[in-house]
């Protein structure tokens, strides 16, 4: 018997108007999940002179702001109707500041145990990731972003082998909305000490972590290729994996140039190539060898005080500059931690001072911009004004250097910062009235 089909379908039909909400309701969970720059329009910041870091600065030039990125630099450009034009005028305009070492929202009351996040209990932490512990809301993050400083390097602290750190923005309202990348590098600090003790516990602590470190990896290779069963789980072994690959860069913390050539040696012996030191003004008397290894160096402290008497009172001042004759890759840092982290605003100060002291002043710029990101593995996305970089910028009244000079707004991804979420900021018009009241008195 031949069927043939009903005119009369006896599949159930959906109401219209449910089919129509249902659309709706899908069209704004698409517009939810957009990153905000997507509602964004040209942004046109024009007026300013312009430093880009990476080339001459620009007088009277315009920069070209799209979905968040730069999209062109120019003193003769042209944009789409419906831009929108700030005039800056009278204004330099720079690329944000970049921390290259800090704990900032992991503290926020150094003296306050409870606000303070910035390591596990034990010696070996490699699992430790530092971004899971930044708290957002932070009052210390905006203050740090008045200064001109939107872009960090976390860094966890704490033990021998310390974790891994994250470079990300200064505002956002989750640490993953805030990671720009992450992980940098695994962190370890070389035990002083082992200089005068070849059988130092805690560096024999280490050398045995990372030959376990290295079976572990082994077997596991072994499991993934059938020829082995796979080893017992251990996250601190498998978080030492990427280092001991070499796809990570080890983050070297050492003081004092005993240390921290005993460090470098340390790291030749364990075949490590890729490396960054941390470390204080001492760092000077390395700069040849580091210049001809090609180890970077992140300057931890150009505010402090000579440590031995022979020392002259400008010690740690002249150390980005003897580092900068020698060759050797750099970026200005604080220390890091403690009340450091309340004063990260005034790390291009340091940089100022470097530049007092010797250091070449284009050279100083790119200490807290360009160099760090380079560095820190992003130098393709922040340090400098150049097309296709992240639009983190901002615009001061005069040198970013100087402390006289005053940051007047700022762009973080091409949106800009309220500034008056800086309590400093909102506190500085009340006291400036109740002072000319008092006068008047």
């Amino acid at each position: 018997m031949t069927t043939t089909a009903s005119s009369t379908s006896s599949e159930p039909t959906m109401n219209p108007n449910k089919v129509n909400t249902l659309k709706f309701l899908l069209l704004l969970l698409a517009l939810a999940v957009l990153p905000a720059s997507a509602w964004a329009k040209t942004l046109v910041l024009t007026g300013a002179t312009v430093h880009p870091v990476s080339s001459e600065s620009i007088d009277d030039a315009t920069v070209v702001i799209e979905e968040g990125l730069i999209a062109a630099i120019g003193t003769d450009l042209e944009w789409s109707a419906d831009a929108e034009v700030i005039d800056l005028a009278g204004l330099h305009l720079f690329p944000g500041f970049v921390h290259p070492a800090t704990q900032l929202g992991l503290v926020e009351i150094s003296s306050v145990a409870g606000t303070v996040d910035t390591s596990e209990m034990g010696s070996i932490n490699a699992a430790l990731r530092a971004e899971v512990a930044i708290n957002h809301d932070s009052y210390i993050l905006p203050n740090t972003i008045a200064g001109g400083v939107l872009t960090a390097h976390i860094m966890p602290d704490g033990g021998l082998i310390q974790g891994t750190s994250a470079v990300v923005n200064l505002d956002g309202w989750s640490w993953q909305e805030m990671v720009i990348r992450t992980p940098v590098g695994m962190h370890l600090v070389y035990p002083a000490a082992a200089v005068d003790d070849e059988n130092n516990e805690d560096l024999k602590t280490i050398n045995r972590v990372l030959d376990l470190a290295r079976h572990h990896h082994a077997a596991s290779l072994a499991a993934a290729e059938g020829d082995a069963a796979p080893p017992p789980r251990n996250d601190q072994l498998e978080a030492l994996a990427p280092l001991l690959n070499g796809d990570q860069p080890l983050y070297l913390r050492a003081n004092r140039y005993d240390v921290m050539e005993a460090a470098l040696d340390w790291a030749d012996e364990q075949g490590f190539e890729n490396i960054v030191l941390m470390a204080n003004s001492d760092v000077q008397y390395l700069a040849d060898r580091l210049a001809r290894d090609d180890v970077p160096v992140i300057l931890r402290n150009v505010y402090a005080l000579p440590t031995r008497r022979w020392e002259p009172y400008d010690m740690a001042f002249v150390a980005p500059a003897r580092l900068a004759e020698a060759g050797v890759r750099f970026a200005i840092a604080d220390s890091g931690g403690g009340m450091d982290i309340a004063n990260a605003r005034n790390l291009p100060f340091q940089a100022g001072s470097a530049a007092a002291h010797g250091l070449d002043k284009a050279d100083a710029l790119k200490s807290v911009t360009l160099w760090p990101a380079e560095i820190l593995g992003v130098g393709d996305q922040l340090g400098s004004i150049e097309v296709g970089k992240r639009a983190s910028l901002f615009a001061a009244t005069g040198d970013a250097l100087e402390p006289m000079s005053r940051i007047e707004r700022v762009w973080i991804d091409g949106e800009e910062y309220d500034l008056s979420r800086d309590h400093g900021r909102d506190l500085y018009p009340r006291y400036r009235e109740r002072n000319a009241t008092m006068q008047k008195r």
